[in-house]
């Protein structure tokens, strides 16, 4: 009985691949259904290839009964949501190429096939030709060539890799890019090490013709892929050369070879036949590989709000190479303030929303730029559309607050840190340095101080706004004392002056820590302080002379060091605002080894944090809406 086909989506690449099916015998293979957006299109297109039926909806080829399996030709962009609409029908699904925008997505295709109990396949179709058949039998690679290490590929080179290497993950990935001005790549070269010192390379383009060929080097000899080897018709095998003809199209072609995709239709067939749920071939574990391989290759962020700070913190990303950072969305309350920021930083997408930036699926990880008190319902939003989230300090109201987006982090699976960018400064660096190494012996005091007269700011001063010296500036304070402690204060003393409107203008905080150490640190909206910070101990002084906040020098037993950030390419409107790129960067190694949080800024820091703040206005006695809920 033939295997019948839906084919959804009427484009170029659906017309190659109803070409390739008539290469094969009808009694196996019959198309028997054509759905696109269009129904005259559908008809248009059914006329030609000769087949029975057309819809003009995806959703009547989903309920179609007789269809055994669908071809899913429409644009990558479309993969996810329409790749879950036949999944979830019950239908056996062939996916083109790129299989979805994400990871995330392609694990929810795959998970979907498995809940419906049926067939799933992305349709790298290079992998069924009988080119790669040959490599494909068991171990012929090192038989040949007494062991692998790829050198050189062109396009299709990451799936090629794979297939090389017999879906083993990279033990490390470095890639380099140049980006068009829309956002996307032009051109990329990869890098990548795997297991017993084995090395493979890539260079792919859409702006320059490359020998599009491959290359497998082993100890005794190389395998050559002879271009186009995303659909290869040749092999050399050490100098001896094997072709590999295709069968000839009965229309004319969009793409070279395209014939080949009846091996890739076959393939579905047989497995089918002997009742798999994956090819061996193209098995859903290297399709789930490499896509992480392409996030990992390109973190992308989506910058949420167009104020001030993610002005500062979107400058600071283009101090970083482009081809590990990227913008690609910027949101707002207001579409008219995305679009100005985003024509102000070159960005590709703005929208009106945060719900639009949350469904998003080119974005890896959302940087939250909003005041204070809109960060929990901000951090939710984004981590429940599976978004990994940098979220700007302070991180909540309170604790209770800093618990439930703490909690979401854990039960979404994504990455989560609060964005105390002091701690990921050279010179912050160097001071855990110098205190694991003992170098001013044994700590006795911390103090530090923070002080600039915001009384004119709004935002300082209103308590809905979540106004106070404490949340704003404190904060820096605070955190410098247990950064060096590493430990919850045994004792907290507290004394404040308030203002009318219910919030804290100056506060001096006392804090005593086990081993009878100390900290004292002042904070102010009301006046200029020094903004220094000083660690003593039994051996000497770590000392930040000034902006203790974002430090570019130390002095160290009276030896003082500089540490300067990068210019910025645009004005900025806060202190050595460019330092935010080492918190950026900070998250991006975070992602690329698969952690959910951040060591130096763990999310037992935040929490330790916000407690260690609510007890301090407490005492004080500020207490805001958050608080009594």
């Amino acid at each position: 009985m033939a295997t019948r086909w839906g084919i959804c989506g009427a484009g170029k690449i659906s017309h190659d691949f109803s070409v390739a099916m008539k290469t094969l015998p009808p009694e196996d293979h019959q198309i028997e259904v054509i759905a696109s957006r269009s129904l005259e299109r559908s008809k248009e297109f059914a006329k030609k290839h000769g087949i029975p039926k057309a819809y003009g909806s995806y959703e009547e080829l989903a309920n179609d009964p007789d269809i055994d399996i669908v071809y899913l030709g429409v644009l990558h962009t479309e993969h996810w949501r329409v790749g879950l609409l036949f999944l979830k029908a019950g239908k056996n699904v062939l996916c083109e190429k790129p299989f979805a925008m994400n990871s995330r997505q392609v694990k929810d295709l795959v998970t979907a096939a498995k809940q419906n109990n049926v067939f799933l396949m992305e349709a790298i179709w290079s992998r069924c030709f009988p080119v790669h058949s040959e490599l494909h039998i068991p171990r012929s690679v090192e038989k040949e060539l007494g062991g692998g290490a790829l050198l050189d590929i062109g396009v299709y080179c990451l799936q090629f890799i794979l297939m090389v290497f017999n879906g083993e993950r990279p033990e490390s990935i470095q890639a380099m890019g140049v980006l068009l001005d829309s956002g996307v790549d032009e051109s990329v070269v990869v890098v990548m090490k795997f297991s017993r010192n084995r090395m493979a390379f890539c260079a792919f383009s859409i702006a320059a013709r490359l020998p599009n060929d491959a290359v497998i080097a082993g100890t005794k000899g190389s395998i050559k892929v002879l271009g186009p080897m995303h659909c290869p018709t040749t092999l050399v095998v050490n100098d001896k050369e094997m072709k590999y003809p295709l069968p000839e199209p009965c229309l004319p072609l969009n793409f070279t070879n395209s014939t080949g995709l009846c091996y890739e239709a076959e393939e579905v067939r047989q497995c089918l036949l002997k009742g798999l749920k994956e090819s061996p071939r193209m098995p859903l574990a290297d399709s789930v590989l490499l896509t992480e391989i392409m996030d990992e290759i390109r973190k992308q962020w989506g910058i949420c709000s167009a104020g001030k700070i993610s002005h500062d913190f979107t400058v600071a990303l283009k101090s970083l190479p482009p081809e590990d950072h990227q913008v690609v969305a910027v949101a707002a309350r207001k579409l008219g303030y995305a679009q100005e920021f985003a024509k102000k930083h070159n960005i590709a997408r703005a929208y009106g929303g945060y719900e639009e930036l949350a469904r998003d699926p080119d974005i890896d990880v959302v940087y939250i730029g909003v005041i204070h008190p809109y960060h929990l319902s901000t951090c939710l939003l984004f981590m429940n559309a599976k978004k990994n989230v940098l979220c700007e300090k302070p991180l909540a109201m309170n604790t209770k607050e800093v618990q439930e987006i703490l909690a979401s982090a854990k039960n979404n699976g994504v990455f989560f840190m609060e964005a105390v960018w002091t701690r990921f400064f050279p010179a912050s660096v160097e001071i855990r340095r110098l205190l694991a190494e003992g170098e001013v012996g044994e700590l006795k005091i911390v103090k530090s101080e923070f002080g600039v007269p915001l009384m004119h700011v709004a935002r300082s001063v209103r308590k809905e706004l979540g106004g106070g010296a404490m949340l704003d500036l404190g904060i820096y304070c605070l955190q410098f004392i247990c950064m060096v402690y590493r430990e919850k204060p045994e004792c907290i003393q507290a004394m404040g002056v308030c203002l009318e409107t219910g919030v804290d203008e100056t506060v001096v905080v006392t804090l005593k820590f086990s081993k009878n150490r100390m900290a004292v640190f002042t904070c102010s909206m009301g006046m200029q302080l020094s903004n220094d910070a000083i660690i003593v101990g039994t051996k000497g002084t770590i000392r930040i002379p000034e902006h203790m906040w974002c430090p570019t020098s130390l002095v160290v037993n009276g030896k003082e060091t500089q540490y300067p950030v990068p210019e910025p390419y645009l004005p900025l409107n806060f202190t050595n605002s460019t330092g935010m790129r080492y918190e950026a960067e900070e998250v991006r190694q975070c992602l690329l080894k698969g952690l959910k949080e951040s060591a130096v800024m763990s999310h037992a820091d935040s929490l330790l944090l916000a407690e260690v703040e609510d007890e301090i206005r407490r005492q004080v006695g500020v207490v805001y809406t958050q608080d009594c809920q």
